[in-house]
């Protein structure tokens, strides 16, 4: 979804509905928990505003299953820049670069080699871009986490649903609500399980 008309429908129908109520609350709830985590610093304002954006796209994804290029994009360059000054950065200029890097391009090929054998997309171009941002924002060792993370809580999410609902390992599900729940889990546990440095 790159056109922002999309973006703003999405939003719409999100406001309007139970899941903005959802979203508030997760917003509100992190705003504080990460205040409590990383105490009050500018770094943490980052790392709040980043943690806002990633529950809209997980909201998106959940009802488009698409994941815009006007959040994820911009959410990609702002870890980037955070590394620039000392109050801000979380993983350094290098690490930043790297974790987007490894959020990517390797899936990128993983992605292009499944596509070649089977000719169906294993992972969207919306769920690479958001790994890399997590890289970005994050580091290398938590877009990894993440990755883990996501793929395994939704593939047993999908697995164990009741065979009335339950999505057929054929079909595609929305990934981005489980690399955000990883994303979130992660910096909720501080920044030793992110291989930050001192």
């Amino acid at each position: 979804m790159r056109y922002p008309a999309g973006t703003i429908k999405a939003l719409r129908r999100i406001v309007t509905s139970v899941d903005g109520v959802v979203v508030a609350l997760a917003m509100a709830t992190l705003g504080m928990a990460l205040d409590w985590r990383y105490g009050t610093s500018l770094r943490t304002a980052g790392l709040t505003g980043f943690a806002w954006v990633l529950v809209w796209l997980a909201a998106i994804d959940r009802i488009t299953r698409l994941l815009p290029d006007v959040l994820t994009m911009p959410l990609l360059w702002l870890g980037l820049v955070a590394q620039l000054h000392p109050a801000t950065r979380t993983v350094g200029a290098e690490l930043a670069i790297g974790g987007a890097v490894l959020g990517y391009l390797p899936l990128r090929a993983l992605e292009l080699a499944w596509f070649n054998l089977r000719g169906v997309e294993a992972l969207g171009f919306g769920d690479l871009k958001l790994l890399a941002a997590i890289g970005a924002w994050l580091g290398p060792q938590a877009a990894m986490l993440v990755l883990v993370g996501g793929a395994l809580g939704g593939s047993a999410w999908h697995l164990f649903m009741p065979a009335t609902v339950r999505v057929r390992l054929a079909q595609s599900f929305p990934l981005g609500p489980w690399l955000v729940g990883a994303t979130l889990a992660l910096m909720l546990a501080g920044p030793e399980w992110m291989g930050w440095g001192p």
